[in-house]
């Protein structure tokens, strides 16, 4: 399924909580810093970095860099839109027509066009729009290196290597736990650093099924009036 997403009608969860200032960087400062100037170039008119390439495994936060860019673009009025693609699209290729005409294009999971040749021409176009207009910023993630990316259109391979593209690093077990830390924080609640230490021992290790722990916990210390120590931890995740 493909999902189009303005900076008019980004969710309220998606602006309050996958900020910059939410993301752990750990060894991708460079990345946010890089994602900040992309924005600062936008709002000043002078592109310079007009087409970006972020890769990483599953779960480093690529999506939330893209939430977070938009959102920090919405704060300086410029114009964003986030588009998500899945294998399974319900839209067609033409949903990426116009689209060089907000200030930053965000495009999310490009791999799952690589089924289709219609999109991936698509994007070939609208890299060539983008490039010739020279007033917007392409930034796109994948689950691979640009190069290795199954694409039948040798020109858009072509065309992915032309701008920055960047590896996103995973975070050490500590960043982890700064991440959990964080993330409680905003949902209103205290973790010490203890229980995410033990969250991160006696847990599932990726992120979401961590991330996914503190729904259960938000939820059960509301109703027990609890805090979050490691015995309650233990009994609401039945550890």
């Amino acid at each position: 399924m493909v999902q189009v997403t303005s900076q008019l009608s980004l969710p309220v969860s998606i602006k309050e909580t996958d900020t910059f200032d939410s993301f752990i960087e750990g060894q991708n400062s460079q990345v946010c810093a890089y994602l900040k100037d992309v924005v600062s170039q936008l709002k000043s008119g002078h592109v310079k970095h007009w087409l970006t390439y972020l890769f990483s495994d599953n779960e480093v936060g690529k999506s939330h860099l893209l939430y977070a860019t938009c959102q920090l673009a919405e704060l300086h009025d410029v114009s964003c839109i986030y588009l998500k693609i899945e294998d399974n699209t319900d839209l067609t290729p033409e949903v990426l027509s116009g689209l060089e005409h907000y200030s930053l294009i965000c495009i999310d999971d490009i791999e799952g066009l690589t089924h289709s040749l219609d999109w991936q021409v698509a994007l070939f176009d609208l890299i060539n729009r983008i490039k010739e207009q020279n007033t917007s910023s392409l930034l796109m993630t994948g689950n691979q290196p640009a190069k290795l990316l199954p694409i039948k259109l040798p020109d858009l391979l072509s065309r992915l290597s032309w701008g920055m593209n960047f590896q996103l690093m995973s975070l050490s077990d500590e960043q982890r736990q700064q991440v959990l830390v964080v993330k409680a924080k905003i949902r209103g609640m205290n973790m010490p650093l203890e229980v995410a230490k033990f969250l991160i021992n006696h847990w599932p290790r990726d992120m979401s099924s961590l991330l996914n722990s503190l729904d259960q916990l938000d939820e059960q210390s509301l109703q027990q009036q609890r805090m979050l120590t490691i015995p309650f931890v233990k009994s609401i995740l039945d550890i």
